[in-house]
């Protein structure tokens, strides 16, 4: 069970980058700092995600991923066939 709670935690901690990606334009950074800085936070975003969610296992990336996901973007499983 804690290795479920620890793929959560790293889950919402990947939030913290992408809302510190709001603050880039307002910081005194040149154009290539701003540019590697946010690059930095998307990949550190990213990873945190991820290892979340194999640490978390799938059902709970199934269970996370449709509560932020609406209906309408999400593919439908058609079960019919194709004839050729």
């Amino acid at each position: 069970m804690e290795r479920k709670r620890l793929g959560i935690l790293f889950m919402i901690l990947s939030c913290i980058p992408y809302i510190a990606l709001f603050a880039i334009p307002f910081t005194s950074l040149s154009a290539s700092e701003s540019a590697v800085t946010a690059t930095v936070l998307v990949v550190t975003g990213e990873t945190l995600f991820a290892a979340g969610g194999l640490m978390a296992g799938r059902s709970m990336m199934e269970r996370f991923r449709n509560k932020i996901i609406p209906k309408r973007f999400q593919r439908k499983d058609r079960s019919t066939h194709s004839e050729e």
